[in-house]
């Protein structure tokens, strides 16, 4: 298989759809972000929380792939 596709459909290798994963991070990000300073105002502490620790994980999954993306423009060698 490696880089020549699947063998039985001729499909080319799958590739890592960090696009995709970056703009769901921030929707996720922006989004319980906002409703996680939301209901702290308005008192209800432990939706804020989870909605906060959920922030929180989209933050982290965007400095992966922040690294992600910057490796394989590395791999990929200087442009001419």
């Amino acid at each position: 298989m490696g880089s020549l596709g699947d063998a039985r459909t001729g499909a080319a290798p799958a590739a890592s759809a960090l696009g995709l994963r970056r703009a769901l991070a921030v929707f996720g990000l922006v989004f319980c972000g906002v409703f996680s300073g939301l209901l702290a105002v308005a008192g209800r502490t432990v939706p804020a929380v989870v909605l906060g620790i959920i922030a929180a994980t989209a933050l982290v999954d965007l400095v992966v792939i922040h690294r992600r993306a910057g490796a394989a423009r590395r791999a990929d060698g200087p442009r001419p």
